[in-house]
């Protein structure tokens, strides 16, 4: 009685906080290797930004299979099943890049990565979407998305500057940054519930069987078939806007690489620190605005203001704390709001597999993201890449317009 009592009482948010602390040591990692990859391969192994891309290509055919699988797994196995092995495969993988400081070893190795980021990420997200309600989905998704991006997003760079040092340490890089992954594989295996903790509860367990059973048919009583039994077809077109999305935030990549290149001494950190700042701050309201009003009137001026800050740095213009909080302005207004579109047009029963679709295509297009952007800066520099994005922020906005339907929207 006392547990029923203290689990009415609780908060809304209560389930996800430990998913969210997860999903932030993922993200963490994942983005200090983002930020400074680019500048491993193209100043230390000497690549081009075209084999960089390359690689990332090779990354989003992994994800385009492992990602939406996810979900039928997850359904099969457990979640934590799937959460504990991705988070092992990607600390491993991590650290063999920093015993294997080749071209060829960081092609086989970041390639690996995606298994487990793809398996621990899509898991961790599913386990936060699975714990609240759809009705708060949409402040729910500015939270265990939001945070661990903000998180990430200041973190990640100074992370990555401390262990690489002064004296470009790349295997204390990748070492380290493994380690930290072990630390949230801990954290997961002690704190995550597993599925003996939720079969000592009947009613739960017979709760989770007829909901796995449910989500085998769509709204008809017809049973999923083919690559839908894989993918949420509600989702596609907010996945198809976030692949574009993705692929226009090319600061993730190659910002560093940028800044080492034209500005001798000069650190790109603060602007991913300016720019978490805002991010963070703006998870606060425009979950409850999107709950309120729908997407769109977040979605379009921010992709515009991710525009505009693309056209300053392809200007020139060195204002990086400035720059970087605006731009958290605008980055909080896209990849949060489109999964919380998605996740509220879909059955709640095929929230891990529309979890996963949405997660396939932020993979997708971050991978393309690499690979075409690398293209653009060997055929036309930085300064046409940059341009190149903007093009790309403003085509998401028209596509989150015309793509995208939304009830219930007052």
């Amino acid at each position: 009685m006392n547990n029923t009592t203290t689990a009415k009482h609780a908060p809304w948010w209560a389930p996800m906080i430990v998913p969210i602390v997860v999903i932030i040591v993922i993200s963490v990692c994942y983005q200090a290797m983002a930020n400074y990859l680019s500048v491993y391969v193209l100043q230390y192994l000497k690549g081009s930004a075209t084999a960089y891309g390359l690689v990332g290509t090779g990354w989003t055919i992994i994800a385009m299979i492992l990602r939406p699988s996810t979900g039928p797994l997850s359904q099969k196995f457990g979640s934590k099943t799937m959460l504990i092995i991705g988070l092992a495969i990607f600390a491993a993988m991590i650290a063999c890049c920093g015993i294997l400081l080749t071209f060829t070893g960081f092609v086989f190795f970041r390639l690996i990565q995606c298994v487990g980021h793809a398996w621990s990420y899509t898991s961790s997200n599913s386990l936060a979407a699975e714990a609240v309600p759809q009705s708060r989905m949409g402040t729910a998704s500015s939270l265990f998305i939001g945070i661990p991006q903000a998180a990430a997003i200041v973190a990640g760079p100074w992370v990555a500057e401390a262990l690489i040092g002064d004296d470009q340490n790349w295997f204390r890089f990748f070492v380290g940054i493994a380690a930290i992954m072990v630390a949230g594989l801990v954290l997961a295996l002690i704190f995550v519930p597993g599925r003996k903790k939720h079969a000592s509860d009947p009613g739960a367990a017979a709760k989770a069987a007829a909901a796995a059973e449910a989500a085998r048919y769509d709204a008809d009583g017809k049973p999923y078939t083919g690559i839908w039994k894989f993918l949420e077809k509600t989702s596609i077109p907010a996945c198809i806007t976030m692949i574009v999305a993705s692929m226009a935030h090319c600061t993730m990549f190659f910002l560093t690489a940028y800044v080492a290149a034209t500005y001798e001494g000069v650190s790109a950190a603060v602007f991913f620190t300016a720019q978490a700042v805002t991010e963070f701050l703006c998870r606060f309201w425009m979950g409850a605005v999107q709950d309120r009003k729908g997407l769109k009137v977040l979605l379009v001026p921010c992709c515009i203001i991710c525009a505009v800050v693309y056209v300053c740095i392809a200007q020139g213009v060195t204002a990086w704390v400035v720059l970087g909080l605006v731009y958290g302005v605008g980055q909080a207004g896209i990849k949060a709001p489109l999964n919380a579109s998605l996740m509220k047009a879909c059955p709640a029963n095929r929230i891990p597999v529309a979890n996963g679709t949405f997660q396939m295509s932020n993979a997708v297009g971050l991978g393309l993201a690499t690979l075409v952007a690398g293209v653009v800066i060997d055929a036309a520099g930085f300064t046409g890449m940059w341009y190149y994005c903007v093009a790309l922020f403003i085509l998401t906005a028209v596509l989150g317009v015309v793509l995208i339907r939304e009830k219930n929207v007052k």
